[in-house]
């Protein structure tokens, strides 16, 4: 007999791609970990299934303590019927009593007074950074990924302050997809989080989001991190990635700090890595919205720099 899962929470996108319209039964199951795992529908939709409680449109937040690794296997086939999720023949999840969990994050259209107030923050933020523990992630500069990411911020994100170098930023992005190791690599978790800082205040610069094709991006990296790198560009996030947008305009300054060090504990490295593509983002908007150069500030900071 299969077990049965309940899920407490289900996201606005997840739930789409899970409806009988959307769901045909050649979705199957991709990656497995003790607390989570990705599922591939047949439309080529991610959703990811976690025990944690955090919430984003493409994830479903189950009601348990089980090890999922020891229930869910790779490659087994996943349907829908009705309300229950079918995996191979061993697990059933039940979401007719999940809670929707939509949100969005609507890029800023408006100038914000606040947001420039943030640098004193993005300087804090970058300083704890530099106290913890950041082996193996973008600022470890034994790392794989560090040469590659210091030419990324001198080559391809100063440049952007300075209209008509969207050219140039994207020729340097595309050279850390898919750079490091890891399931998501480091350099896709850094990009990620500066694309979602960058696109949430472009309007307010009068800037256009900067989005990847996928096409590009599958030739460089894996399928699960093309998919979470196409969600952050297109502000789909996470409720800790959207408290940080949020924090940037809070009259609190403090705020924009413990957003940022709640993402530190994601994953190995991902969370550190996201942090700081998200600190870059957001230093190099307030220098475009101030006409300021002083993200090299910040990047000297977190040992990013290549200046003497």
């Amino acid at each position: 007999m299969p077990l049965t899962l309940r899920a407490k929470c289900i996201g606005s996108l997840a739930l789409k791609a899970l409806s009988p319209e959307n769901a045909p039964a050649a979705g199957q199951v991709v990656d497995t970990f003790s607390n989570s795992f990705y599922a591939r529908t047949g439309k080529g939709e991610l959703i990811f299934f976690t025990n944690r409680p955090l919430r984003s449109p493409i994830t479903v937040n189950l009601d348990t303590t089980s090890d999922l690794e020891h229930i869910v296997k790779p490659m087994e086939p996943l349907s829908v019927r009705g309300k229950e999720i079918h995996i191979g023949t061993d697990a059933i999840i039940e979401f007719s009593t999940a809670s929707l969990y939509q949100d969005r994050i609507e890029a800023a259209s408006e100038h914000s007074s606040r947001f420039t107030r943030i640098g004193a923050s993005l300087r804090i933020a970058s300083f704890v950074l530099g106290i913890i523990d950041t082996s193996h992630s973008v600022l470890d500069p034994r790392a794989m990924t560090h040469s590659g990411i210091v030419e990324f911020v001198s080559d391809g994100a100063m440049p952007l302050r300075h209209p008509g170098t969207e050219g140039r930023f994207r020729n340097a992005a595309l050279k850390i997809v898919g750079l490091g190791s890891g399931f998501t690599p480091s350099g896709d978790d850094m990009l990620g989080g500066f694309l979602a800082t960058y696109n949430s205040f472009a309007k307010t610069t009068e800037r256009e989001p900067i989005l990847f094709d996928s096409g590009l991006l599958e030739e460089k990296t894996s399928w699960i991190s093309v998919k979470l790198l196409n969600y952050m560009q297109r502000l789909i996030l996470d409720e800790q990635l959207h408290r940080v947008i949020e924090s940037a305009t809070s009259e609190d300054q403090d705020a924009l700090v413990i957003a940022l060090e709640t993402l530190l504990p994601r994953g190995h490295t991902s969370g550190i890595d996201i942090a700081v593509g998200a600190i870059l983002g957001l230093s190099l908007m307030r220098d475009v919205a101030l006409k300021k150069e002083e993200t090299e500030i910040i990047a000297r900071i977190l040992g990013l720099s290549n200046l003497a």
